[in-house]
Formats: C-alpha cells, structure tokens, sequence
C-alpha cells in the first residue's frame, strides 16, 4: 500500500497550540459528515472494522524533530499491514485513518478500517451503527 495522507480529513478545526513537558503540540478537531443519520444505519456493504494500532513517543525525538502526522502513519503503515494480515485481515483503502496523541501518556494512536481477506470470516456478526451506538 502506497503512503495514505492522513490530513485529508472532512471538518479540521486548530483548536490552538499546547505545551506539554516543554514540548508543543497543535492541537486539532476533525470531523467528517455523513448524509446517513445513524438511526437510519440499514447495515448495507461490506462490514468494516476498526483497529486502533498504539506507539510510544520518544520524548527527546519528538522535541528535536517533531514527526507529522503524515511521518507517523508512513513509518508504521507496513507494520500494521503485517499485524493485520495475520488477524486476516486488510486495509481499507478507501476510509482515510486517523491518527490521535495522547500527551498525558506520551502515546499516539493509529485508526485503521479493516476488512476481512478473501476467504475470511468474522467470528462476531457485524453491527450497525445504531446498534453501536444504542447497544
């Protein structure tokens, strides 16, 4: 899989800069619409998981040369393929991933959607979003 730009998102607001242990980090919302309400999540496609991959930061790395968001996703994208290959599973090329850090744990977080490889199957039956959402 080629480098996926991570920035491509729908509803990006910089919400300001926070500082951090001495380091500074921008500080963003991102949304994304959808003309589907979830109370009308008819459950049509293909299902579609989401795996949230997590990484530590190196503090002194991040502060010498802080790493994009971009540079994050593109050191990672060939271990996550690998991670997911061995679940059966494989990217989705089509939903854009997200990625989060977490400055309290010095982490960030990659969101990948994922489907099953031919010939897989799930072992849990697939949910709608109401049923995420309503339980």
């Amino acid at each position: 899989m080629k480098s996926k730009d991570v920035t491509k998102f729908g509803g990006r607001e910089k919400l300001g800069d926070v500082e951090l242990n001495q380091y500074k980090h921008e500080v963003e919302s991102i949304e994304t619409q959808s003309k589907t309400k979830i109370e009308d999540d008819t459950g049509q496609g293909g299902a579609a998981i989401i795996r949230r991959f997590t990484f530590g930061m190196n503090p002194i790395a991040f502060k010498e040369n802080p790493p994009s968001k971009q540079d994050l996703f593109n050191y990672h994208v060939k271990g996550i393929e690998v991670m997911l290959w061995r679940d059966g599973m494989k990217i989705i090329t089509e939903v854009e991933p997200r990625i989060t850090l977490d400055e309290k744990t010095l982490q960030y977080h990659i969101f990948i959607g994922a489907k099953p490889q031919r010939g897989y199957v799930l072992t849990e039956a697939p949910k709608t979003l109401r049923q995420v959402v309503h339980g």
